[in-house]
Parts: C-alpha cells; sequence; structure tokens
C-alpha cells in the first residue's frame, strides 16, 4: 500500500511540474513600458533676400516643455551648424528662431538633444525638412 501511495504522489509531482514550470515563464510578448515618449518638433521655414542673397530662417516650437541642450542642422550640402539650448527652458507650443542660414534647397536635418521638463527623461529626437528651390519674386 505504501508503494502504490508513492508512486501515486511521484506520478503527482511529476504531471503538475510543467504546468507550474509553464506558468511561471516570461512573457516576452508583452509590451515594455518605456515611460512616455519623446517630444516631437514641427519645424517651419521661410525664405528673405538680404544683401542679393536668399536666406533661409527657422523656427522650431517643441511638442512639450524641454530643457534644450542644443540644436544639430545639417544642410542639403553636408554642413552642420550648432544652435546651443543652453539647457534653457522652452515652452511646449511656442515656436522659437534658430537662426538664418545661406538657403540650399533639399532636405534640412534637425537634431535636437535635451531633457523633457520638467525632471524627465533625455531625449535625441531627429526631423528633416524639405527647403524647395523655388525662387523669390
Amino acid at each position: 500500500m505504501k508503494s502504490t501511495k508513492r508512486v501515486l504522489l511521484t506520478l503527482a509531482a511529476l504531471l503538475t511540474l510543467p504546468f507550474l514550470v509553464l506558468s511561471c515563464s516570461d512573457d516576452s510578448t508583452s509590451a515594455i513600458d518605456e515611460g512616455p515618449p519623446p517630444p516631437s518638433f514641427s519645424i517651419a521655414s521661410t525664405t528673405i533676400q538680404e544683401g542679393g542673397l536668399n536666406w533661409v530662417l527657422f523656427w522650431f516650437t517643441p511638442s512639450e516643455d524641454i530643457l534644450l541642450g542644443r540644436t544639430e542642422i545639417r544642410n542639403p550640402t553636408g554642413n552642420t551648424f550648432l544652435f546651443s539650448g543652453g539647457n534653457q527652458l522652452f515652452i511646449g507650443g511656442e515656436a522659437y528662431f534658430l537662426e538664418e542660414y545661406l538657403r540650399v534647397s533639399g532636405n534640412w536635418q534637425f537634431r535636437f538633444v535635451g531633457q523633457s521638463s520638467p525632471g524627465g527623461k533625455a531625449f535625441d529626437v531627429r526631423t528633416t525638412l524639405s527647403v524647395g528651390a523655388k525662387e523669390l519674386n
């Protein structure tokens, strides 16, 4: 009788063991909460003529309050310019002037590096704006 009881207990343990292992496995298909997404940036431009040259002026609007470390601006010819944000507070929804640059048509690339404010996560956001070849009248 004792051996039958032992066999049944062993058999029960062996049958429940796979269920315990499977129920404790890591669910790698579930989404990982990485916190809020980084801010987005809208870029606007206008072209002016000054001193016989065409210049493009850029503004950016962050989607939320940020502390801006720097903005790297790369023109279509590959030249890179640096706009220092000085880790200053930039209010979401407000437009800020970047600088004026000699107008070159093509894709301008912008890289914003800073921190969501107040005390948020660091971000490194890239966006592109196409500047057309249309001449001023």
